[in-house]
């Protein structure tokens, strides 16, 4: 037999992963957890998100925040570069 009748494509379905989160109100509510590219800017990481629905709130986790390499400027209520990252 050929190679092509033993091939077989690689495949990576695309896997549905809901998790119950607890709101800063209470709220109960569940949502879709996955991976995404996230841009600001010139800035780009790769994490995991919970995916908003029409309501919720937009936000910026701490990991993210770490992964663009930005911080919050309080003063001027902006992200900005956060520095240098530390080396090995």
């Amino acid at each position: 037999m050929g190679a092509g009748n033993n091939a077989r494509k690689a495949r990576h379905p695309a896997e549905k992963k809901d998790l119950a989160f607890t709101t800063a109100n209470g709220q109960q509510v569940t949502r879709n957890v996955g991976f995404a590219i996230v841009q600001v800017d010139k800035h780009f990481t790769v994490d995991e998100v919970v995916f908003a629905e029409k309501g919720d709130l937009l936000l910026l986790g701490a990991r993210t925040l770490a992964g663009l390499n930005l911080t919050v400027d309080p003063q001027k209520k902006k992200l900005v570069a956060a520095g240098p990252l530390p080396a090995a």
